[in-house]
């Protein structure tokens, strides 16, 4: 008896095993997207923990409830997307929680009227006609060895054709990575008319960096006296402030002084959120500015301690060949305001043997 074999196919042409380089590349690959994956997952739920701390409608809550909260708030979240098991539930669950703080957070508008600090209880209103500009609720306050203000709010006229030049000071802060930027416009006899971006404070507030994301300040363009906001940070605060002379023609400073005051203008109408990086003493300017002429975006811009060293590299201060290091030290005026600081002659001797002046 003859019996018949069966025999199971085979293939001709086996695939061949994966190179160990190429399935190692692709695992690589899968675990940086895996690692990008979850940094954004905890980057959005550190940000909604923040908001759920600084901006919970909890207005007799102490910090402690707050932060218990704010915890508890991300452990739940946490907890739940491990829970949900697959990448896709956990993506939707993680979309719906920041979503449920995300959406009020966005819809939250700032107010006008509200118990501010002294020094920015008045909104500032400039008025133009023809070359005449008036400025309302111009701040000229003066400051004691403390550092207690006496207020005094003004009216100040200035004639456009008289415009000279335009100042810029550096006023560091702390470490020295920020610092806080002022303008002053020199209109010759007219006087000289100083800008400060700031944030505006309720009265028992202060500032942080971090609190500034989370919409806890109003913005604010004060509008003064530069001998106001000069004594105040090189005399009463003795913090390090410098200053220099830009470079830009008249015609844009011109231009500069009219942007400044349409958008110190507008936030009487329509209040904005101070923001610590996109609405700040700096950015601020640079946001006001038409889109052909802001300057090209520098680390520095965010960082604007370093703020000197951008704009000696760009040609933006005069230096008369210094170097920046020279040029930073000799635009000190902490000892200059000192021996002027009751002098009507203030904003000439602070400026007396300085590079531009």
């Amino acid at each position: 008896m003859i019996r018949s074999s069966s025999c199971a196919p085979m293939s001709e042409n086996p695939a061949p095993p994966e190179p160990a380089e190429r399935a190692l590349g692709r695992r690589l690959v899968s675990n940086l997207f895996a690692l990008l994956r979850t940094l954004v997952y905890l980057l959005g739920i550190a940000w909604a923990s923040g908001a759920v701390y600084y901006d919970a409608p909890l207005p007799d809550a102490g910090k402690w409830d707050r932060a218990l909260l704010a915890l508890g708030y991300a452990l739940i979240v946490l907890l739940t997307m491990l829970a949900l098991g697959s990448r896709r539930r956990r993506f939707l669950g993680w979309v719906v929680a920041i979503s449920l703080i995300a959406v009020p957070w966005f819809l939250k508008k700032p107010v006008q009227q509200a118990d501010w600090k002294p020094t920015a209880s008045r909104l500032p209103l400039a008025l133009k006609e023809g070359n005449t500009v008036t400025f309302h609720n111009f701040r000229h306050f003066d400051y004691d060895d403390t550092g207690k203000p006496t207020e005094r709010w003004e009216s100040r006229t200035v004639d456009l054709s008289k415009l000279e030049g335009l100042d810029f000071v550096h006023h560091a802060l702390g470490d020295g990575l920020l610092a806080h930027p002022l303008l002053s416009f020199n209109f010759g006899d007219d006087g000289r008319i100083a800008f400060s971006v700031e944030a505006r404070f309720r009265k028992g507030q202060e500032f942080s960096p971090l609190q500034g994301l989370y919409k806890q300040y109003n913005l604010i363009y004060l509008v003064g006296d530069e001998r106001d906001f000069l004594k105040d940070r090189a005399i009463v605060r003795n913090e390090p402030v410098r200053l220099y002379r830009l470079t830009y023609p008249l015609e844009r400073i011109r231009e500069i002084f009219l942007e400044t005051i349409e958008t110190m203008n507008g936030l009487r109408e329509e209040p904005r959120f101070y923001n610590s990086l996109t609405a700040n003493c700096t950015t601020s300017y640079i946001r006001q500015a038409s889109a052909g002429k802001r300057p090209r975006f520098d680390y520095r811009i965010i960082l604007n301690g370093f703020m000197e060293s951008l704009f000696y590299e760009r040609g933006l201060i005069a230096a008369e060949g210094l170097s920046l290091e020279d040029l930073v030290e000799q635009a000190s005026i902490n000892e200059a305001a000192r021996e002027a600081r009751e002098d009507p002659a203030f904003s000439n001797r602070i400026r007396e043997g300085r590079v531009g002046f």
